[in-house]
């Protein structure tokens, strides 16, 4: 029987193993460069595909109906407060959770832990990851944050609690999906072995032509030249470093983002910025990510660090490293891919800045109105003391102002989800101003001057212009309290009404006014410290543009601020 095979049948063969190999090889650049959505893996039993899933998180800002749990202790770790979401958490009533210590929910192995922590956070805001026991002593992973509160009855701790375990159990999922895909890598770089040997013992065998040679070369640049555009035009940073710690490619985003030049297509060199922690405290090399990866040989994931520039703001970012292995399983290198995620830090700051603001807030006339409340009740059989009107007038000062906050945050809220809604009907705004400044003129402070026609009339909501002009006749006289004289403007073209409120105060920094009508935004010009929770710039502004107008301030620093808003002089269809 004749065994040997001819030219052509060994051509074809050939042709076959190229092709596998070049399939190999896409597969491998694919799952190294990070650039595959799914890996499909065929064995005995058939194909099988492997995914790589995301979360995302969402919140709600009202303390009550956020997703997160919120408590406040006093000093000796007793628990103040607890919101509905703190109640879920541990599985228990509220009742059964307000006058608990806080450290009934740690666990014995962690209360010498827990303790040396509730030292540090009355000096300084710390954050940390723990396990909490609940009712039915199951244990629940949650990230802590907390940060000292100097209320008007001392100190207490605010903590905000987030469940991380759907969190724990995505990065569970996840890291099982690494595992598959770097067990299918292993698989190809086997598969890569073997056809590599294969197509060595056949170019040993067969006699190839010049032209053959030039069409793989020039496949093989082809590939080589579309995963470099796919490198180079990525919004993610790119970095790839080899076992001594040199970086050996950078795309054009990590460049930019890290301030790298490339003196070559090998050698670059990194601006003189710092590497921090997220607490900005410096951050050691051997914790750097790919480092981190290179020396353990353990992939990592969202791994938020901040980096400070010589000159410029501070930002975030969220970096993923795995190590690079060879044929053998040896590291030889790391790849890391990292993102700026400045903007969600902000929020996340942000959003823990408003609730210890608002607890703040909320708790000052609730102290009040309970001290009022109390007096009352010890002269409740001498209803002709003189001091009974005042408190009655204290408590209700206080009642207005918890209400006032209250319907900021609810006026907040409902813009956010677009639930504002307009009575329209035509409003003389001189009148709705002089409503407006009746209490200001009957305190004798400020001398109020409106400039107007006689009769300027839009057609708008008066409820929610007159809640507008309040607002900023209030802050002319909060802000600017040396300036006696508060000025009103009001003028109508064809097509515009303007309203214009100006002070003489000491005025508005240029950077802060960009930011002057944005949520929680609280701005002074000299450092001093008023209450209010940052809403009501804010909720004037989507009034404003719910009426399809516009908005805006005009100032300069001594000379006083002017705030305005417009309004279509004709209604709208």
């Amino acid at each position: 029987m004749n065994t040997e095979k001819s030219k052509e049948e060994l051509l074809a063969l050939l042709e076959e193993a190229e092709y596998l190999l070049e399939e190999a090889n896409d597969t491998i650049h694919a799952i190294r460069s990070g650039q595959i959505d799914a890996l499909i893996v065929k064995d005995d039993e058939g194909h099988s595909i492997f995914t790589l899933k995301t979360a995302d998180h969402s919140f709600r800002i009202f303390i009550e109906q956020m997703s997160e749990g919120a408590v406040t202790l006093n000093q000796d770790g007793i628990i103040l407060y607890a919101n509905s979401s703190f109640s879920e958490i541990t599985g228990l009533m509220l009742e059964k959770i307000i006058g608990q210590p806080f450290q009934r929910f740690i666990q014995d192995k962690d209360q010498l832990f827990w303790s040396r922590i509730m030292l540090n956070a009355w000096e300084h805001h710390t954050k940390l990851e723990l396990k909490l026991f609940t009712a039915d002593q199951n244990e629940v992973p949650v990230l802590l944050s907390l940060k000292r509160l100097e209320l008007s009855e001392g100190l207490c701790m605010s903590i905000i609690i987030t469940n991380l375990t759907v969190q724990q159990e995505n990065q569970r999922l996840l890291q099982e999906s690494n595992e598959q895909l770097l067990d299918a890598q292993r698989v190809a770089n086997h598969l890569n072995a073997t056809l590599e040997l294969t197509v060595e013992e056949r170019t040993k065998e067969l006699t190839i032509n010049i032209a053959e040679k030039e069409l793989v070369e020039k496949e093989l640049r082809t590939n080589q030249e579309r995963l470099s555009r796919v490198l180079e035009t990525m919004a993610e940073g790119v970095i790839i470093m080899d076992v001594e710690g040199k970086t050996t490619y950078a795309n054009p985003m990590a460049k930019k983002m890290l301030g790298i030049t490339g003196l070559n297509r090998t050698e670059y060199v990194y601006a003189d910025w710092q590497m921090l922690w997220i607490n900005g405290e410096p951050l050691p090399p051997q914790y750097y990510p790919i480092t981190n990866a290179i020396e353990t040989g353990n992939p990592v994931y969202d791994y938020e660090i901040a980096v400070q520039p010589i000159e410029g703001e501070r930002f975030y970012i969220s970096m993923n490293a795995a190590p690079l292995k060879d044929t053998d399983g040896e590291i030889i290198a790391g790849i890391g891919t990292f993102m700026d995620v400045t903007n969600r830090r902000k929020a996340i700051q942000q959003k823990d800045d408003f609730i210890s603001v608002a607890s703040h807030e909320l708790r000052t006339p609730v102290t009040s109105l309970q001290a009022s409340l109390q007096l009352m009740n010890k002269l409740r059989d001498r209803l002709d003391s003189p001091m009974l009107p005042k408190l009655i007038l204290q408590a209700n000062k206080s009642m207005d102002k918890m209400r006032a906050l209250i319907d900021d945050l609810l006026n907040a809220t409902n813009m956010t989800e677009g639930q504002l809604q307009l009575k329209k009907s035509w409003v003389v705004l001189r009148d709705l101003v002089d409503d407006c400044c009746h209490d200001i003129r009957s305190g004798g402070a400020f001398d109020i001057v409106v400039s107007c026609e006689p009769v300027v009339k839009v057609f708008a909501d008066a409820h929610k212009i007159e809640q507008v002009l309040v607002n900023f006749i209030s802050n002319a006289a909060k802000y600017a309290p040396d300036s006696k004289e508060i000025n009103i403007c009001i003028t109508q073209e064809k097509d515009v009404t303007k309203v214009t409120v100006t002070d003489h105060g000491p005025g508005i920094p240029a950077a802060k006014i960009p930011y002057i009508f944005d949520r929680y935004y609280r701005v002074t010009s000299d450092g001093s410290q008023y209450s209010g929770l940052g809403l009501g710039l804010y909720i004037c502004s989507q009034i404003i543009y719910k009426h399809d107008g516009d908005i805006g301030v005009e100032s300069e620093i001594g000379k006083g601020s002017s705030f305005w808003f417009s309004l279509p002089t004709s209604p709208i269809a």
